[in-house]
Formats: structure tokens, sequence, C-alpha cells
């Protein structure tokens, strides 16, 4: 383990927890080269990950293996800026399809 690991643990920690707070601070947490090309829900939940992650209790944190699981089902989400919804291109395992509903 580097000597730093410790050091930029505690920096990541000291600086998001506190953009986590509130929610108009969401954007300044996502990767600027997005240039703000990503669908809101997929910014939440992808956050929502991360603020598990950075629990100050270990024994809070989830397992990498659920975080890998949750980060690679949003990643297969599709995102279409023109009607800013986003299609799951799969479903997740167990979930079943949703039916249309007529009006």
């Amino acid at each position: 383990m580097s000597l730093l690991a410790p050091y930029l643990s505690n920096l990541i920690k000291l600086q998001a927890r506190p953009l986590f707070k509130d929610r108009r601070k969401f954007s300044q947490m996502a990767d600027p080269m997005l240039q703000g090309q990503y669908p809101s829900r997929g910014l939440y939940q992808a956050l929502a990950v991360a603020a598990m992650c950075v629990q100050e209790q270990a024994n809070m944190r989830p397992v990498i293996a659920d975080v890998v699981t949750a980060l690679s089902y949003l990643a297969l989400q599709k995102y279409d800026p023109n009607t800013q919804t986003v299609q799951s291109s799969r479903l997740a395992p167990g979930t079943p399809p949703r039916s249309k509903r007529g009006y």
C-alpha cells in the first residue's frame, strides 16, 4: 500500500461528503468531460453508490463486488440527450419487464 493512500482517502472523503448533502452540488461531482451530457437519474444513482463507498465506518461500506455490479448496471443504460430519458439496454437479473399502460 502506498504511503499516500490513507492521505488521499481522507482527502476524497473530506471533499466529497459535503457535496453529498446538497443536491444542487451533485453536478460538481460529475466528470467534466461529460459536459453535462448525462441523465440526472443516472448521476443520482452513481452518487448513491459513491456515498456508500465513503461511509466513515468500514463495516457500512459495500463490498467491491456489489459496487461493480451496481456501476455495471448503470453503464448499460442508454442515454438519449434529445429526450432526456434513460432506456435500459437489458433488464437486471430478476427484474420483470414493464407492461405498457394504455391511457
